[in-house]
Order: structure tokens, then C-alpha cells, then sequence
């Protein structure tokens, strides 16, 4: 009996050995896994990896368009067109026929949509016809809303304009506001980057990174079509435009809406209000007492303005100079309201005392809106506040917090523009001339 026990275990023992000499390696199996870690000083914490983050996608109402295959933008112009038409390479190129007519011409292409609100994004590059001329060349984007109204956003060398059409057979303008330079917008020849952002009262327009203008107008109660075009006016010469990375966003709903604009810029130091233009023919220094600026040509006159280009806007400013109250002077420093291609609006404190307000429009240059007299200015080196209010049809000048006047003016529609400082040299002109400190813009409703 003990024979046989021994004989079963000595086959059992023999059957275990087989088996494990049997066995696949270690390293046939993969990898171990890596026992978990426990953290110092935390015995009972085990680490965990770091779940992948779920990626957004975006609100995308235009996606980056294909223009190699798009059946929206780059759908082929009739035979007949003014324009021509071509796609591929990531770009649409538009430029003119030879068989174009002396006629206000458009091309237009849009997507249908349903939005809110939106932001739209395009590199565009403009070649005129000369190279040598101003460029001619006309192009923007427009949006529909659901009332039934097109918004357009109009740009043209260095100039752009916000615009209401009517589309039936054609394009018609039924209001503009005032056409604006801006320094921001490259020169022909050289792509600039453009972003425009509704909302529902609004739109900021941006070049090249920088906010240049807001419009009056926003989506109102929301949009169905975003659209591109170029156009050319029938004294004109189109050379051509390249649309590249055009694509357009909706805005959620919880973004807050546009913020009212406000700038504050002590003038001490170059923080970029005026940088973008060049002031040759004055002097421009920040010092530590502000910012000296004025002509250098006796009797000559001078602006610096700043963006963005606002409908109704309050702009201020510090003025220091050597008053002379009662005396004849032709030195004098102030502000500047809806600064545009058609005009602008000028208000000033000569160095006797008085204060003069301008419409200067190009059909009547520095015409005379008001003058008057500040009481109590005394002699000698001085600060003066100054504050133009441009709201509306109405006008108003503040001189150290008083109302100097107030005026209601229509003529010439100055409603739109750039605000910023002006200054006129007496018979010495010098760098000290006109110091301006504390400049502000706030943007009115």
C-alpha cells in the first residue's frame, strides 16, 4: 500500500514539472503590467492616469473653405461677367474682364446660415491694376438678416466703410457711414488679416491683429447668409484679389456681448495709441510730463489719430501751454471727433483764452461752427482740460468740466470716424510748444 502511494505521488510530482517546463515564457506574454505607485506620504493614494481632454469642436458656420473644391464661393462666373473668376491652390482669385463695361460692377458669393451671432476670418491680398496708383480695388464681406437688411463691410486701399444694401438686379447702397483710413490696413500688395465679430448691436473689425473700428450696426435679431464680394466702380481700374483662409464661426450664446470701448493713455510713454503713423513734421517725444507734440513749421497745423473708428464717441485730453488771455494768438491745441475721408470735427483753445469748434469737410473746408471766451484762464504755463463729445447730431465742448457749448450739426453727414489730437504752431514753433497729457476715449450708446 505504501509502494503504490508513493508511485502516485511520485507521478504527480513528475505530471507538475512537465506542465511547468512547459509553460510559455515570461516575456511571450508582453509587457508586466507596472504595479501602481503610491504616493509619498499618502499611503492610501494610488495615482491614476490623466484622462485624454475631449476635444471641442468647433462652431464652425463656414468651415475653412477648400477653395480647390467649393461649390459655394468658387462657382464660375457667366460668360458674360465683368469679373473673372478662378480657384485652386487654397486661394479664389478674382479679377477684371477685358470685356468689362464702364459700369459699377459686383460679384457676389454667400452661404445660406442660420446664426445668432458670428466671427468671420479671411487673408486677403490686394494687387491694383498699377502698382504705381492708389488701389482701386474693392472688396468686403456682407452679411443677411432675418428681417430681410444686408450689412456690408467695405474696404478699399487703406479705407473701409460700413454699408446697408438692397439687393434686387443689382446692388444698391441705401445708407454708408463715412469711408476711414487707418495706418493698420497694409499697403497694396501685402496679405492683411481681417476678423470681423457681430453681435447682436455691433461689429468689431479687426486688421492685422488690432481692433480698428466698430460698426452701428450688429445681426439684430440673427442672420441667414454670410457672403464675400469684390466691386469696381465704373471710373475705376480692378487689378486683381486673392481670398485666402476664409472661414466663419458662431458665437455662443452665453459670450458676453461687445463691451463698450474705452481707452486711457497717460501720454508719458509710447503705448501704441499713435505709433502706427508717421509724424514727420512735428514733433512727437513722451517725456514724463506727456506727450510733446506740435509743428515744426511756424503756423502749421497737425493731427495724430487713433483707432478705432467709433460712431459717437467722448474724447479728452490735458493741454499745457503758455496762455496769453487778451492777447492776438494763432497757437492753439485740441480734439478731433469722427475723423474720415469726408471730414472731421475740430475743437480748440488757443493760447488768449478762446475756444473755437470747426466743421472741416472737404466740400467746405474749417468752417466756423462756434466760438467764445473761457473765463478765468491766467496767464502763464497751464493745464486745461478739454473734452469733445461727438453724440448723435450733437456736438458739445467741455473746458476744465464746464459746457462751452453744445450744437447740433447734420451738414456733410460727419457721423463716422476716428477721434485724436490737433495742434497749430504759432510764429516759433518748438518742441515744447504743446505738452497733452491723460488722453481718453469712451465710446458712447
Amino acid at each position: 500500500m505504501k509502494k503504490r502511494i508513493g508511485i502516485i505521488y511520485f507521478c504527480a510530482v513528475l505530471i507538475a514539472l512537465l506542465a511547468a517546463c512547459a509553460a510559455p515564457e515570461l516575456q511571450d506574454q508582453g509587457p508586466v503590467p507596472e504595479t501602481p505607485r503610491q504616493v509619498e506620504g499618502a499611503a492610501d493614494h494610488i495615482t491614476k492616469p490623466t484622462p485624454a481632454p475631449i476635444p471641442t469642436e468647433i462652431p464652425y458656420l463656414i468651415k475653412p473653405v477648400d477653395f480647390s473644391n467649393d461649390r459655394v464661393f468658387c462657382v464660375s462666373e457667366p460668360a458674360a461677367s465683368p469679373f473673372s473668376l478662378a480657384c485652386g491652390s487654397g486661394a479664389l482669385v478674382v479679377s477684371q474682364a477685358e470685356r468689362a463695361r464702364k459700369t459699377d460692377i459686383y460679384l457676389l458669393r454667400e452661404q445660406l446660415l442660420s446664426a445668432e451671432r458670428f466671427s468671420l476670418t479671411a487673408h486677403v491680398l490686394s494687387e491694383p491694376a498699377d502698382m504705381d496708383t492708389f488701389d482701386q480695388n474693392q472688396f468686403g464681406f456682407y452679411f443677411k438678416d432675418t428681417e430681410g437688411k444686408t450689412y456690408a463691410l467695405r474696404i478699399q486701399g487703406q479705407y473701409f466703410s460700413f454699408e446697408e444694401w438692397e439687393i434686387t438686379d443689382g446692388v444698391e447702397v441705401v445708407d454708408a457711414y463715412n469711408s476711414t483710413y487707418t495706418p493698420t490696413i497694409y499697403f497694396a500688395g501685402r496679405t492683411n488679416e481681417f476678423t470681423l465679430t457681430c453681435g447682436w448691436e455691433s461689429c468689431d473689425l479687426y486688421a492685422n491683429g488690432a481692433l480698428i473700428a466698430r460698426s452701428p450696426f450688429g445681426t439684430g435679431n440673427g442672420i441667414n447668409a454670410i457672403g464675400y464680394f469684390t466691386a469696381s466702380y465704373w471710373d475705376e481700374q480692378f487689378g486683381s484679389v486673392t481670398l485666402e483662409r476664409f472661414e466663419a464661426e458662431e458665437i455662443s450664446g452665453n459670450l458676453p456681448e461687445l463691451q463698450t470701448f474705452t481707452l486711457a493713455d497717460d501720454l508719458t510713454n509710447d503705448l501704441g495709441t499713435f505709433s502706427k503713423m508717421g509724424l514727420s513734421g512735428a514733433f512727437s517725444d513722451f517725456e514724463d510730463d506727456g506727450f510733446h507734440f506740435s509743428p515744426v513749421i511756424p503756423y502749421g497745423y497737425y493731427s495724430a489719430k487713433a483707432d478705432p473708428a467709433l460712431a459717437d464717441a467722448s474724447v479728452s485730453v490735458v493741454v499745457n501751454m503758455d496762455m496769453v488771455p487778451g492777447e492776438k494768438a494763432t497757437q492753439y491745441a485740441g480734439l478731433i471727433c469722427r475723423s474720415s475721408f469726408d471730414g472731421k470735427y475740430i475743437a480748440i483753445l488757443r493760447v488768449n483764452g478762446t475756444y473755437t469748434i470747426y466743421r472741416d469737410a472737404v466740400r467746405r473746408p474749417f468752417a466756423l461752427l462756434t466760438k467764445g471766451e473761457v473765463e478765468g484762464i491766467q496767464a502763464g504755463r497751464a493745464d486745461t482740460d478739454l473734452r469733445l463729445d461727438c453724440v448723435g447730431d450733437n456736438i458739445s465742448l467741455y473746458i476744465n468740466d464746464m459746457l462751452m457749448e453744445s450744437l447740433t450739426d447734420t451738414k456733410f453727414g460727419l457721423r463716422y470716424g476716428r477721434t485724436g489730437l490737433f495742434t497749430k504752431a504759432g510764429g516759433g514753433a518748438h518742441s515744447d510748444a504743446v505738452i497733452f497729457s491723460d488722453f481718453s476715449i469712451e465710446e458712447s450708446s
